[in-house]
């Protein structure tokens, strides 16, 4: 192995702050360009004759990164970031909340405010408008090409409408689209129960009769929002605007799962943005492409069904992130060469000449490192990461800095999962607790005793809609319907599951299943039934799992 070194011109030494990258796309940029690993995804999402647009994976999977690349690569594209379009004043908007507090859907509503976005965006990526004289001469144009075609007249008006503020920010464009609804819904309302008050307060203060009239007539504006003229839009822009063959347009949009709007008016909004990507696929030359987290779609499914809702329609849409472990020895490898090369030089650096292997042969640091995380780029950069911390200036990762590199990685997981999934189980840290100190496998029944009742009561005292803290509450009396001490494992075992914390087998003759590679959730069903659970290798070290050592 020391052979490895000394083929080198320069001595191969590892820095103080050296690093193979940043775990966030956007500030890995640099490295990302050079050491992008294409796994076939990149042709799917470009193909504008595939529906596949939904950019599904979880936290850490490099959806952001698909898109960065694809925005370099594609020369009419745009990042769209739903931070930067300020819905917080539809939360904050009396008639929205006076609707919702009346129980009328509003999701054609956010459909129409996504179609409205989306149409502009577009026509901003294919004239460049940045001030109203563009946009007034994009709508002449436009009034030129129709003239003659009754058909479009319709279609033309709504440009005539809006078309000379085009240019203006998003969230003034929506601001402007919710007030015109506003209006229309107090006007409406007005015929039948004047001076109605239009809040929360005045919707609970109706009485029954007032309820039915102003929910029947609210109901009507909303149902009568112009989906059919906007259809029309959508025809115009294919024949007039993005008819040419040999151009396409991209929007891209990332960071749907931030803190950009309240938790369900983001849900509603996701699910609008979901069937509004079917409406666009009416212009041929245009792919909107969306990133969503795994956990995120699935929920957004569960928070807006309705009924005659089916999944399975959507799968079509949808392209899922996943890594092998062979894609990513290879971006490991890539990441290593070019740092080396930025920093010493310009020969090839493997991974045989930074990671040392134990005496005698065994495991690749490697595999050894891919091992302790979810098949994902970002938890291999942070365990790599470690590593070189781990071994600062030194020649080499000896085995011993990989295990020093493995305590502060895995206690780094355990802080990630809680954050990632703090939304879902905002008492994951208590439901983690019963793993502390078992076999990498157990049972069911190695959950019990004093272990599992002081989870238990941990689980009590958090005051969050978590549901494994609402069993356990339902199991010490605090809530209906009663629990068995085997519900709050079950709920447990649900949970650590889908966080990917835990696998499971069902039966002695099974593999074990893991939501990262197999089916994302688990039945209360399945959960009782299991025979032998693993703990996850990234855990290990951070709950002190009893493991034989490298």
């Amino acid at each position: 192995m020391a052979k490895d070194v000394r083929r080198h011109a320069n001595p191969l030494k590892i820095k103080q702050g050296m690093k193979l990258g940043e775990l966030d796309a956007e500030a890995d940029r640099s490295l990302l360009k050079e050491c992008f690993v294409d796994t076939g995804l990149i042709t799917q999402l470009e193909d504008v004759e595939s529906p596949t647009s939904i950019i599904l994976g979880r936290t850490g999977s490099g959806k952001s990164a698909l898109l960065i690349q694809l925005n370099e690569r594609c020369e009419n594209s745009v990042i769209l970031d739903p931070s930067d379009i300020s819905i917080r004043f539809l939360e904050h908007s009396n008639i929205l909340q006076f609707l919702n507090e009346l129980g009328i859907k509003l999701d054609l509503f956010y459909r129409i405010l996504w179609r409205h976005v989306l149409a502009v965006e577009l026509l901003k990526l294919r004239y460049d408008l940045k001030d109203e004289a563009q946009s007034r001469s994009l709508i002449q144009r436009i009034y030129d090409s129709v003239n003659k075609d009754k058909a479009r007249e319709k279609a033309f008006s709504y440009f005539s409408e809006w078309g000379d503020r085009f240019w203006l920010e998003t969230d003034e464009q929506l601001k402007e689209l919710t007030e015109k609804f506003e209006r229309d819904i107090r006007s409406s309302i007005g015929v039948s129960v004047p001076n109605v008050d239009v809040s929360i307060e005045g919707a609970r203060s109706l009485s029954s009769e007032e309820r039915i009239e102003v929910t029947s007539r609210a109901s009507q504006v909303v149902s009568s929002i112009q989906i059919k003229r906007l259809n029309e839009v959508l025809e115009l822009l294919e024949d007039y605007a993005f008819n040419d063959r040999q151009k396409r347009y991209y929007i891209l949009i990332d960071g749907l799962d931030e803190d950009w709007a309240e938790t369900d008016t983001r849900y509603r909004f996701i699910r609008a943005l979901i069937e509004e990507l079917k409406s666009f696929r009416k212009l041929s030359q245009v792919k909107i492409l969306p990133a969503i987290r795994r956990d995120l779609l699935d929920t957004v499914f569960d928070k807006t069904r309705d009924s005659g809702f089916q999944e399975e329609k959507y799968e079509s849409y949808i392209l899922r992130v996943i890594w092998t472990k062979e894609e990513l020895k290879k971006m490991l490898a890539l990441r290593v060469n070019e740092v080396y090369k930025r920093q010493y030089t310009r020969e090839e650096v493997k991974l045989s000449d930074i990671f040392s292997r134990r005496k005698g042969g065994g495991q690749n640091p490697e595999d050894y490192i891919i091992e302790r995380g979810l098949l994902r780029p970002r938890d291999v950069l942070q365990y790599a990461n470690e590593c070189f911390i781990a071994a600062a200036n030194e020649t080499r990762v000896s085995v011993k800095a990989l295990h020093t590199a493995e305590v502060n990685y895995s206690t780094k997981r355990v802080k990630s999962l809680r954050e990632e999934w703090y939304d879902f189980y905002p008492c994951l840290e208590e439901s983690l607790e019963v793993l502390r100190g078992l076999n990498p496998t157990f049972t069911r029944s190695d959950i019990s005793g004093e272990r599992l009742e002081s989870v238990i009561f941990s689980l009590h005292e958090c005051n969050h809609e978590d549901p494994s803290a609402i069993m356990a509450k339902r199991y010490l009396g605090d809530a209906e319907p009663k629990a068995t001490e085997a519900d709050v494992v079950t709920s447990i075992l649900q949970t650590l599951y889908h966080i990917g914390a835990i696998g499971i087998k069902l039966s002695a003759l099974d593999s074990h299943i893991w939501s990262h590679l197999d089916q994302p959730r688990i039945s209360r069903g399945d959960a009782k039934r299991t025979t032998n659970i693993r703990i996850h290798k990234m855990l290990h070290r951070a709950l002190e799992i009893n493991e034989k050592p490298y």
